[in-house]
């Protein structure tokens, strides 16, 4: 049982993960043409492309992606009940709220590590061009951009990225999960990104 929900999760993991990379990169309007970008379309377009015929954008934002994670969230943690040997309806209203608080937390975790990412490829690539970095940075970029206006650079240290990593851990683990979660019951283990 527990290989089957290790198998689900990750099946879970890659579609919602690439959801979250599309959100966040048709907000920031990056390059589609990056062969991450290509890849992301690809993972994505199976679910996505039926759901924006009947469900259209609002003031750019794509609600498609939205209504995506939520359900997959909800559908994740609906099996793993199911497989752990409970009855899922007596949890749906618990479970309707763990995915909503679980799309703002997977949102907030592909942020987080993108910036991690990009961070520490920085140091090791040096200024030198990487397709799939160039796009994890553009995606991320709605997000660092207001912490960099704070021109905390001191040297070849970016103090404002460091600043942005906490803000998002904060709001992550601290107000999401911590505290909004802990009130309402939420359960990390069920979803993806907790």
């Amino acid at each position: 049982m527990f290989i089957i929900a290790m198998i689900l999760k990750t099946a879970f993991s890659i579609v919602l993960i690439s959801t979250v990379a599309r959100f966040l990169a048709q907000m920031a309007r990056a390059d589609f043409y990056n062969p991450l970008a290509q890849t992301v379309v690809k993972i994505t377009d199976p679910f996505l492309r039926p759901m924006r015929r009947i469900i259209p954008s609002v003031s750019g934002l794509d609600v498609s992606s939205l209504i995506l994670l939520f359900v997959g969230q909800f559908i994740l943690a609906t099996l793993i009940i199911l497989m752990s040997g409970y009855n899922p309806v007596q949890y749906l209203a618990n479970l309707a709220v763990g995915a909503l608080i679980a799309t703002g937390v997977v949102i907030l975790w592909v942020i987080y590590w993108s910036m991690i990412i990009v961070a520490i490829s920085s140091f090791i690539l040096m200024g030198q061009h990487n397709p799939f970095v160039h796009f994890i940075g553009q995606m991320i970029e709605p997000f660092v951009g207001p912490f960099r206006k704070l021109n905390l650079q001191v040297g070849m240290l970016d103090l404002s990225f460091i600043i942005a990593i906490i803000a998002i851990y904060i709001l992550k683990d601290f107000l999401l999960i911590q505290t909004v979660g802990k009130f309402v019951g939420f359960n990390p283990a069920l979803f993806i990104g907790g």
